[in-house]
C-alpha cells in the first residue's frame, strides 16, 4: 500500500473520532490488519493513535474534575498485568491462521454496538425532539434498577473486587484487541462500580492517561517490525491530525447537531458489513480497504454538508434565543 493510502485511513480515523466519539476511531485498526501489517503493529499503530488522542485533554483540566482520581489511578495499575497477557494473546493469535478473522469480528462486533448506540439517540431525538445526551441507562450493577440513584452512597460500591474487575477488563482488551477506549471504560465504570455517567466519564478520561501510556510503551517493539514502518506511520499520524482539525474546525462553533447520529449508525454499520463481508469472500486487501472508504467518505461528507448549513443557520439566529430556536427545528 502506498503512503497515501496510510494517511487517507489516518485522516478518516480522525475525522470520524472528532465527529462520533471514542469508538468511531475503530475504524484505523482493522483497515491496517486488511493492509496485511503484522496483528501487534496494526493494534499497537490504533493504541499510538488513542494515545495521541487523549493529549488534548492536558489543556482541558476541567474534565477531570468530578474524577474519582485514586479509583483511577488503581484501575490504571492494575490493568498492566492483564494487559501484558493481552498482548502474549495477541502474539499467540497471530500464529494461527484464523488470527485476523478473529480481530476483524471482535472490532465489527465493536462497530455494530456503537451503530446502536448512535441509532438509539438519533431515535430519542426524533421522538422527543432534542438529544439525548445519555446514550446509557444510569449507572449500577442491575441492569433495570441501577444503583446510581439519590440517597445511595457510591463509595459503598468502589471495593478492591470490582475496582480490579473493571482494571483487568480494560487491560485484558487492550493488550489483546487496542480497546483503551473511554467508550468501554465508561460504561464498565457505571456498570461495575456504580458512578453516574458524568463521574464515569470523568474518571474513564483521567484513568486513560496512565492507561495509554502502558499501552504505548507495551507495543513500541512492535510498531517497527515491518517493512516501511517510518513511512506508515508518519503517513498515518498526519493524515490523522490532518481529519482530526478537520473535524474540529466544523464542530467548534455549532450548538448541537443530534442529525449526526443517524449517518454515524449508517457508517458503523456498513462498515462491519464490509469487513465480514470482505473476509467471507476472501476480497484482496486494495478491494476491502476501497469499500471500507466508502461509508466514510458519504459519512464525512454529510457531516460536513449538515455542519456547514447548521452553522450559516445558527448565525442567523439571535444568542439569546438560540437554544429555544434549536428545540423548535
Amino acid at each position: 500500500m502506498s503512503p497515501a493510502v496510510f494517511f487517507l485511513t489516518g485522516f478518516a480515523g480522525g475525522f470520524l473520532y472528532r465527529a462520533g466519539g471514542p469508538a468511531y476511531q475503530l475504524f484505523t485498526v482493522p483497515l491496517l490488519i486488511i493492509t496485511g501489517l503484522p496483528l501487534p503493529a496494526a493494534v499497537g499503530s490504533g493504541i499510538l493513535l488513542n494515545a495521541a488522542s487523549k493529549l488534548k485533554l492536558i489543556y482541558c483540566p476541567e474534565i477531570t474534575r468530578h474524577a474519582y482520581k485514586r479509583v483511577g489511578m488503581t484501575v490504571a495499575i492494575l490493568s498492566l498485568p492483564f494487559m501484558l497477557t493481552g498482548k502474549q494473546l495477541l502474539l499467540w493469535l497471530s500464529t494461527l491462521p484464523e488470527g485476523m478473522a478473529v480481530l476483524v469480528f471482535t472490532y465489527s462486533t465493536v462497530l455494530v454496538i456503537t451503530a446502536l448506540i448512535a441509532a438509539g439517540r438519533y431515535r430519542h431525538y426524533y421522538r422527543f425532539g432534542f438529544e439525548d445526551e445519555n446514550p446509557l441507562p444510569p449507572g449500577g450493577l442491575f441492569w433495570r434498577y441501577p444503583l446510581a440513584v439519590p440517597g445511595l452512597a457510591f463509595p459503598k460500591h468502589i471495593t478492591a473486587g470490582r475496582v480490579s474487575l473493571v482494571g483487568g477488563s480494560i487491560g485484558l482488551c487492550a493488550g489483546l484487541f487496542g480497546l483503551n477506549t473511554r467508550a468501554l471504560l465508561e460504561p464498565l465504570l457505571m456498570y461495575v462500580t456504580g458512578l453516574s455517567r458524568r463521574q464515569a466519564r470523568a474518571t474513564a478520561s483521567f484513568t486513560l492517561y496512565p492507561v495509554s501510556a502502558f499501552a504505548v510503551i507495551i507495543f513500541l517493539p512492535d510498531l517497527f517490525t515491518f517493512s516501511a514502518a517510518g513511512i506508515t506511520l508518519i503517513s498515518l499520524c498526519t493524515g490523522y491530525l490532518a481529519g482530526y482539525l478537520h473535524a474540529w474546525h466544523l464542530r467548534r462553533d455549532i450548538l448541537q447537531n443530534p442529525e449526526e447520529s443517524i449517518f454515524l449508525a449508517w457508517w458503523g454499520f456498513s462498515s462491519a458489513l464490509v469487513l465480514l463481508g470482505s473476509r467471507a469472500a476472501g476480497l484482496a486487501s486494495f478491494y476491502t480497504t476501497a469499500l471500507m472508504f466508502g461509508p466514510a467518505l458519504v459519512t464525512m461528507l454529510s457531516l460536513t454538508l449538515i455542519t456547514l448549513c447548521q452553522l450559516r443557520g445558527s448565525k442567523a439566529l439571535p444568542r439569546s434565543n438560540a437554544p429555544e430556536n434549536f428545540k423548535s427545528l
